[in-house]
């Protein structure tokens, strides 16, 4: 009695093969993540929460404005147009991007003269990004803010 045994593919080569291709893609998962650049907290975040409060009260005084200053992002995502209410003392934009600190870009004015005030932002690049624009008027500080996604 000869017999002959069939080598084949069975299932239990079915888990060998998928415990091995599990084990390589979280090798490869590991990898990758532990090479992500996330930068979700600033350098100052401690002192960032602790000014929170004023944050919010700009934000209070800035809607009970008769008129605010607002700011338009082109269609190309190229330039950013800030119209400022008259007798503004300082302005300043700010550009945060949450995934990448090193993108982020602050453009101060002390005493504004052109109104509108064109921006050029060549810099933004695809992805989230949060705008903010800050200005005084009357020894008030006021704010308003507006998430942008680049495409």
């Amino acid at each position: 009695m000869n017999k002959k045994s069939k080598k084949g593919f069975t299932w239990g080569h079915g888990i060998i093969v998928t415990f091995i291709l599990f084990g390589a893609f979280m090798a490869y998962f590991y990898i990758h993540m532990t090479r992500e650049n996330i930068d979700l907290v600033g350098k100052g975040y401690y002192e960032d929460g602790q000014k929170f409060q004023e944050k919010i009260d700009e934000r209070t005084q800035t809607a009970a404005l008769p008129t605010q200053a607002i700011f338009e992002v082109s269609a190309d995502y190229q330039a950013i147009k800030v119209d400022y209410p008259a007798g503004t003392q300082k302005l300043s934009l700010v550009f945060y991007r949450p995934s990448d600190s090193k993108l982020d870009q602050q453009i101060n004015v002390i005493s504004p003269k052109i109104n509108p005030w064109i921006v050029a932002t060549p810099f933004l690049v695809k992805g989230p990004w949060l705008i903010s624009l800050r200005w005084k008027k009357g020894g008030k500080n006021y704010r308003v803010e507006q998430r942008v996604t680049v495409p």
